[in-house]
């Protein structure tokens, strides 16, 4: 599983890749790597590889607002 930082300020754990130009990684204090999107899109794009029920309610609505 890879930490993800998304911009709302959580942290997903997923089985998902971001590309290296759209995150920026860096190790914390337990020395865990965590990749934070860097973009709307970035972020987006994460989002669509996660399944829809690991997704909060705001992040699916998220993706459902695109999707129209």
């Amino acid at each position: 599983m890879t930490k993800f930082l998304l911009r709302d300020g959580s942290l997903i754990d997923v089985d998902a890749e971001a590309a290296p130009e759209d995150v920026f990684s860096y190790t914390n204090s337990n020395g865990a790597t965590i990749h934070a999107a860097l973009s709307d899109e970035a972020e987006v794009e994460l989002l669509k590889q996660v399944p829809r029920k690991l997704l909060t309610v705001s992040q699916r609505m998220l993706l459902s607002d695109l999707a129209a």
